[in-house]
Formats: structure tokens, sequence, C-alpha cells
């Protein structure tokens, strides 16, 4: 009895044994694909912005862009619905994180970063911003930073620090076309400012009409 009891005791731990192991290649399979993903997205994403920097964006198409990373036009479309999702995706994978909350300050963001990356690679912006669909690819730009400005409203509401007397929609549209005025304005000019007067400029235009519609 005694043996059987052991027997039983073993059987059940070969398969719990068993049942990690599968789990375990389970993970190692997810973090291969995971892996996968991330290359081909990143390939995807190169291959945007190389292509980005030398042609207006209403002339770029995906099958140039899969071409350009390696990839077929169904492999693409795996990973992105369309051209205007990829710009999209990189809009939150690179450009909202360099606007950086202001936890107290009544401009809510410091957009430093952001004119930076423009004066940095001013050719990707202008090719954006022109051509046929130059209205669409403003109102994608638009959209991403207003988006960014509502998560950042909503997390001061969250910690009960003092917002614009007024409806987030309305702060962060008139934020957002705010920053992108200026950048269009810095584009435009032969001495450019720097991004820290950009900056300032920003501060001075957003932080003075919020503060002057009063905490909420």
């Amino acid at each position: 009895m005694q043996h059987g009891v052991a027997e039983g005791v073993q059987m059940a731990s070969g398969r719990g044994t068993k049942a990690q192991v599968v789990k375990q290649k389970s993970r190692n399979v997810a973090k291969i694909l995971d892996s996968r993903v991330e290359k081909t997205r990143t390939r995807i994403a190169t291959a945007f912005v190389a292509l980005v920097t030398r042609r207006a964006y209403g002339r770029l198409r995906v099958s140039d862009i899969a071409r350009k990373a390696g990839i077929g036009r169904a492999t693409f479309y795996a990973h992105f619905g369309s051209k205007d999702a990829l710009l999209r995706a990189e809009l939150q994978r690179i450009v909202l994180l360099m606007l950086i909350e202001l936890p107290q300050d009544p401009c809510l963001v410091d957009c430093t970063g952001l004119f930076a990356h423009v004066q940095h690679a001013p050719e990707i912006y202008r090719s954006l911003t022109s051509g046929t669909t130059r209205v669409v690819t403003e109102r994608i730009i638009q959209d991403a930073i207003e988006e960014r400005i509502q998560v950042i409203l909503a997390a001061r509401a969250t910690r009960r620090v003092t917002s614009p007397r007024t409806s987030p929609g309305f702060v962060s549209r008139f934020v957002a076309s705010t920053m992108l005025a200026l950048i269009a304005w810095a584009l435009e000019r032969k001495n450019a400012p720097t991004p820290s007067e950009m900056q300032a400029t920003y501060r001075m235009l957003v932080g003075t009409a919020l503060e002057a519609v009063g905490p909420g």
C-alpha cells in the first residue's frame, strides 16, 4: 500500500513537472514571437522614416515601405492597417513621449524635446504637412497631440491638481494647435528660434491663456 501511495505521488509529481515544462515552452514561444513582431515593426518603422525624409508623404505607398523594409505587403498589413495607421503608431511611440508633463505648470507640458526633434529632422515634418494629403496628416498629428494632452488632464484630475476651468476637449485642441502653429512658424524662418526659445513662447501663449481661464 505504501508503494502504491509513493507511486501515486510520483505520478502526480510527474504530471506537475510536465505541465511546468509545457508552460515554460509556451512562454519561450511567446517571447520568440514577440521578439519577431518587434523586429518586424522596427524594420517597418525604420523604412518609413528613411522614405519620408526623401519624399512627400502623399507620394509614399505601402508597397514602397514594404520593399524598403524587405517584407511583403501582407506582412505590413499584418502589423498596420494602413500607411496612416503606421504614422499614428510612430507618433505614439516616439513623438508623444517628447511631451513631458509639467505637473504644476499652467502650460501643462514641456515641448522642448518635440521642438528639437522637428528642427533636427525638418524634412520629415515638411513631408507630412505638404502635398495633397496635408489635411489628413495634419489632422492625424493634431489628434495624437490632443490625446496626449487629454491623458495629462485626466491624470491631473485623478491627482486633484488644479486644471483650467473649461472643457478638456477645448484645452487639448488649443494646446495642440498652438504647438503646431509654433512649429510651422519656426520652420518658415531663416533664423529659427532655439527649442528652448520656442518652449518659452509656448509657455507664454498657452500658460497665460489657461491661467486666465482659472482653475476648475
